[in-house]
């Protein structure tokens, strides 16, 4: 049971002190931001099974 518990407890121990150094997470585009393009495969429609850019 020891051989379990200890590697355990070490885990948690660095997962709690990550989660502590972590600060706020921020993610996403800002306010006002615009969103770069983007490449999508469209599946449906006239073009389907094409790769399309969205800007």
């Amino acid at each position: 049971m020891r051989h379990l518990l200890v590697p355990s407890v070490a885990l948690a121990a660095l997962s709690f002190s990550a989660m502590a150094t972590a600060g706020d997470l921020e993610s996403g585009l800002k306010v006002g931001q615009s969103a770069g393009a983007f490449n999508v495969k469209d599946c449906t429609g006239p073009n389907a099974g094409r790769s399309l850019c969205y800007r």
